[in-house]
C-alpha cells in the first residue's frame, strides 16, 4: 500500500514539474515528457503485484491534463507496463539499460500514435517537419533526462521497497 502512495505522490510531483517547468524546455518544437519517464522508471523498480492499478491511475491523470486523445496515454503506459513485466521475467539484469531502451521505444510509440491520430483526423501537417522539428528533439530530450529520472525513481523505490521486504 505504501508503494502505491509513494508512486502516486512521485507521479503528482512529476506532473507539477512537467506542467510548470519542463514544458518550457524545448529544442526546436520538441519537449521532454517527464510523465512518461517517471512511468518507465517506476515500472522498472516497482515490485508490487498489482502495479497495473497504479499505471491505470497514472494514465487517467495524464489523459485529463494532456492535449493528446484520451486513449494514447492508456495505450502507451500499458505497453510500457507489459514490456517491462516481460523483461523482468526474461532477461532484465541492468535497469539503466532497460530504462534507456524502454524510453526510446515508448517515445517512438507515443509519437507514432500521435501522428497517426492527427493523420486520421485529416489535419494537414508536413510529416517531415513533424519528425524533424518535434519527434526527434523530443526523443533526444527524453533520452537525456532518462538517466537522472532513473536515479531519482530508484531512490523513491528504495523508500517504497526496503531491502529484504517483498511486496
Amino acid at each position: 500500500m505504501i508503494s502505491y502512495l509513494i508512486g502516486l505522490a512521485g507521479y503528482l510531483v512529476t506532473l507539477m514539474l512537467q506542467l510548470s517547468i519542463f514544458s518550457q524546455w524545448k529544442i526546436l518544437s520538441g519537449s521532454v515528457d517527464l510523465l512518461l519517464l517517471f512511468v518507465v522508471g517506476w515500472c522498472l523498480h516497482d515490485r508490487s503485484k498489482n502495479l497495473w492499478v497504479l499505471v491505470l491511475v497514472m494514465a487517467g491523470i495524464t489523459s485529463l491534463v494532456s492535449a493528446l486523445p484520451v486513449f494514447i496515454p492508456f495505450i502507451v503506459y500499458f505497453t510500457i507496463y507489459l514490456v517491462i513485466r516481460q523483461f523482468h521475467k526474461r532477461v532484465f539484469q541492468t535497469p539503466l539499460l532497460g530504462m534507456l531502451i524502454v524510453t526510446f521505444a515508448a517515445s517512438l510509440l507515443q509519437t507514432a500514435l500521435t501522428i497517426g491520430t492527427i493523420f486520421i483526423q485529416r489535419v494537414d501537417i508536413d510529416f517531415n517537419a513533424a519528425l524533424v522539428e518535434v519527434a526527434l528533439p523530443s526523443l533526444l530530450l527524453n533520452m537525456l533526462l532518462a538517466i537522472p529520472i532513473h536515479a531519482i525513481v530508484r531512490e523513491l523505490a528504495f523508500l517504497a521497497f526496503p531491502k529484504g521486504v517483498e511486496a
